[in-house]
This record gives C-alpha cells, sequence and structure tokens, in this order.
C-alpha cells in the first residue's frame, strides 16, 4: 500500500482509513483561522480598552487643571482690578494724572454740557413760543426757566440711572402749559432723552462717578466762573439763576470739570431802578 491508500483491480485508489479528509482540513484551517482572529480582537479589545481609560484620565486631568487655571486667572484678575481702581484713585486724587477713568470723565462732561447748549436750548424754544405782548427779556426768562426745569428733569441725579419714561417726563412739562404738541418738539424730545439716558449710565459705571453741583450762590460767581445764558448777553447784565449745574468727578479731591450755566438778567433799563 502507497502513501495514498491502496489501489483495486481498476487502478483507483481509496484512502486509508486514519487518512483526513480535504473538508476536515479546510475545517480545521477555517477553526485555526478563527481562533487566531479571536485572539487577535480579544487582545486589540483589551488594548483598546485600557487605552481609552487612560486617555479618559489624562482629560480629565487636563479638564480639572484647566478648571484650576481658570480660577486661579480669575483671581489674579480680581486683584489687579483692586489694585488698578486703587491707584487710579489716589492717582487722580493727588492730582499727579489724568488717567482714563479722567478723559473719560471729561468727555461725558462735554457731553453734558453739549446737551445743555444744545437740545435743550432747541426744546425750550418750542415748548415756549412767545406769547402776545410778550417781551423779549420776558420771553428769555421763561425760556431760561423752563430749561432748568427740563436740566433737572434729566440730568438729576447724575449718578443714577433715569427712573422715568420720555412720556412721564413730556406729562410734567404738559402741566407747566407748554406746547408739548409741537410736531418738532415730540419728535426731539425722546433723541434728547435717549441721550441723557446713556450719559447716565455711563457716569454709574465709571468706579469713580460724577454728580452735579448744586444749589450753587450764582451772584457770587465772577463773569470767568460761568457760562451765560443767552450766550452773548447784553453788557453789564448780571447773574439771576442757575440753569445747568457744573459736572464734578467725585474723589478726595473732586474736580469741577464744566462751568454752570447761569441766566443773566439784562441790566435795569435808565430811571427804573430795576
Amino acid at each position: 500500500m502507497g502513501l495514498f491508500g491502496k489501489s483495486d483491480k481498476e487502478g483507483t485508489y481509496s484512502l486509508p482509513e486514519n487518512a483526513v479528509s480535504q473538508s476536515e482540513l479546510e475545517a480545521a484551517d477555517d477553526w485555526l483561522l478563527n481562533e487566531v482572529a479571536a485572539n487577535l480582537r480579544q487582545q486589540t479589545d483589551h488594548l483598546t480598552s485600557r487605552m481609552a481609560e487612560h486617555q479618559t484620565a489624562v482629560l480629565r486631568a487636563v479638564a480639572d487643571l484647566n478648571k484650576r487655571l481658570d480660577a486661579v486667572a480669575r483671581d489674579v484678575q480680581l486683584i489687579l482690578d483692586a489694585l488698578r481702581n486703587q491707584g487710579v484713585r489716589n492717582a487722580i486724587d493727588s492730582g499727579h494724572t489724568t488717567s482714563d477713568i479722567h478723559r473719560r470723565h471729561l468727555e461725558l462732561a462735554q457731553s453734558y454740557n453739549g446737551l445743555v447748549q444744545q437740545d435743550v436750548r432747541h426744546l425750550v424754544k418750542l415748548l415756549c413760543p412767545q406769547q402776545t405782548g410778550e417781551d423779549d427779556t420776558a420771553l428769555a426768562r421763561r425760556r431760561a426757566e423752563i430749561a432748568r426745569k427740563l436740566v433737572a428733569l434729566l440730568f438729576e441725579p447724575l449718578d443714577q440711572p433715569i427712573s422715568g419714561k420720555p412720556e412721564q417726563i413730556v406729562a410734567e412739562l404738559r402741566e407747566l402749559n407748554l406746547a408739548t404738541d409741537a410736531p418738532d418738539f415730540r419728535t426731539g424730545f425722546p433723541t434728547t432723552f435717549g441721550k441723557a439716558a446713556r450719559l447716565r449710565d455711563a457716569v454709574v459705571g465709571l468706579p469713580i462717578t460724577g454728580e452735579l453741583d448744586s444749589p450753587v450762590d450764582v451772584t457770587a460767581l465772577s463773569a470767568d466762573d460761568y457760562e451765560p445764558w443767552p450766550v452773548k448777553p447784553a453788557p453789564g447784565a448780571r447773574p439771576e439763576f442757575l440753569i445747568a449745574p457744573s459736572y464734578i468727578m467725585r474723589g478726595a479731591r473732586p474736580q469741577t470739570l464744566t462751568k454752570p450755566v447761569v441766566f443773566v438778567a439784562p441790566p435795569p433799563a435808565p430811571g427804573t431802578g430795576r
């Protein structure tokens, strides 16, 4: 019998009884491949799981470190802000610097003065048309009194936001029998109100706030210490009452940033003694 079994008379061969068939070899080969593949998958899954655990731990540690760094950064920023604000206060109070806050107050003071001299002046002309038989002096005084009222409604107190609404101020002005229904006033006043509201909000937002210096004895002021209303008073005109107080920046050494606006009455007519 040969390696491949024995042959019969017709010359064909048959496998020995203990020989392995081709299908069994293929099955064994498939089993072996599956075992190897399963083992590789198991090891790969194990390694991947361990890597994921390590990666999660690393990410968790990084996140925790970032939180700590953020907390430290916030603490440092708070300390720097406190030191900067205190330094600004000390510098301003000592007069050694015009800080950013000081410059901001200068800008706001200029805006305040512009609103008084331009917006308010324009609005009172609309509110107070000249009445029959009213002379120019009486008209100027009446408009100045309404200007004083309007300044108080819009800007006092300067270190607080406006609490009311435009309609409330208009209602107060209407009670004074003013021309609040004039078309130009109805369209112009909300704009002025918005400017005043933003200005006051800006003042409130500064570490060192501002205020208006009132009351003040206008009769004790020299001509260089106030801005006259009208802008070009007649010769010999005298201060009569305050229209718009000075803008003052607070601090240990308060600084006046604008002059008060004062109504100046014309000199008395000759022989009247007024």
